[in-house]
């Protein structure tokens, strides 16, 4: 099968973004991006999008773009686009009203939408021969999705046999991303860049436990209105990743219902009512995110746990948490120790800064050199 690859490097580790031919166009249009353009963080939630451009070649690094805007009514339903033109008509507005001229976004699609099977190749394999084999494990590990997956292979040096490779395969369904692309499509942009929530989120992550030297194991809880995103990084390294659905609609209906009914009172964990609201909604959520991780990872302790997402505003979600769990608890800072320009609302960014893990780690991306690629 032609094939067509982009090498880039994140974390130290050559990834290649396999597809072919015909799709080249369509999923890769960056191949042709000028130096000088800036990579826009995109985070397109089912209630909100969230856009953030970051100027990592200064230090200290500086906030250049932020914006957030309402998706329209029914354009994404149950974390699913159905309406691409009305997503692209509200990007080529927020583009165009915060005077961003980069065309160039970074998305990420749930972990939990790919598949991903590992295997080692002979360390002898020159780069055209790896994709090769690439393309031959996928028709092999995905028979019925081949032609209906696009392909994404991490080469890495096999910890168990020097004479080996280890090839990460990961596949998701193009009707999964097309309406992604499509809704760019139709706001006049281009995907430089499409990843896994994860790695974004550990990429924003690694920003903050850079001011955390003494503590070698940290999680990260990424709680939105659709999804429940845990992962736990140890010594610098990411162990763990999963997704959990959630429906964090139902929850923040419960509350919003609730405060109103008692007159706009302010929230507070001694309200037994307020308590009960969120235990019915996240004690068992919590219980089996943990034991999820712990039963992979028995001897592994952490040490502190950050929280972000939609749903760390929701007012005294974190002391709940941290009394359900027992672990100590912070709201994520992911701008800590940066700058800002001009033009940025600093207020209402250092306010919303929770919910903005996900585009801080995708516009931190630009921070990952592109090399020439081996493969054309």
């Amino acid at each position: 099968m032609q094939a067509y690859a982009e090498v880039c490097t994140l974390k130290s580790i050559v990834v290649n973004i396999a597809c072919n031919e015909k799709e080249r166009s369509l999923i890769l249009p960056w191949q042709k991006q000028r130096s000088d353009e800036s990579l826009v963080g995109l985070d397109i939630g089912s209630d909100f999008i969230k856009l953030l451009s970051i100027n990592s070649s200064i230090k200290p690094y500086q906030i250049k773009n932020f914006a957030i805007s309402p998706i329209p009514a029914g354009a994404i339903v149950k974390g699913e686009i159905k309406d691409p033109a009305a997503i692209g008509a509200v990007l080529k507005e927020l583009f165009k009203k915060n005077q961003i001229e980069s065309k160039f976004v970074a998305l990420a699609i749930p972990r939990s939408s790919v598949i991903i099977k590992n295997i080692n190749v002979d360390k002898r394999l020159n780069t055209t021969e790896i994709e090769s084999r690439a393309w031959i494990e996928a028709n092999h590990h995905f028979p019925d999705l081949v032609g209906k997956i696009y392909l994404d292979f991490t080469v890495t040096p096999s910890e168990q046999d020097d004479s080996q490779l280890g090839l990460m395969l990961v596949a998701c369904r193009k009707d999964q991303v097309n309406p992604y692309l499509e809704a760019l499509q139709e706001g006049g942009l281009r995907a430089k860049l499409i990843d896994l929530n994860s790695n974004a989120l550990d990429r924003a992550l690694a920003f903050i436990t850079e001011t955390m030297p003494d503590i070698n194991t940290i999680a990260l809880l990424n709680l939105d209105v659709t999804l429940s995103t845990f992962l736990v990084v140890h010594e610098s390294k990411q162990i763990y990743a999963h997704d959990h659905s959630f429906d964090g609609h139902r929850l923040q209906t419960r509350i919003n219902d609730y405060l109103q009914s008692e007159g706009g009172k302010v929230a507070s964990l001694n309200d037994l009512a307020y308590f009960e609201i969120l235990k019915s909604a996240l004690s068992a959520h919590l219980r089996h995110t943990l034991h999820f991780f712990y039963s992979s990872r028995p001897n592994i302790n952490i040490q502190k746990l950050i929280l972000s997402g939609d749903l760390a505003m929701i007012p005294c979600l974190d002391a709940f948490i941290q009394q359900e769990i027992g672990i100590a608890l912070q709201i994520a800072k992911p701008f800590i120790n940066m700058t800002f320009a001009d033009r940025i609302d600093v207020a209402t960014l250092e306010q919303s800064s929770p919910t903005l893990m996900l585009s801080a780690g995708l516009a931190l991306s630009e921070d990952n050199s592109i090399m020439s690629d081996p493969l054309l």
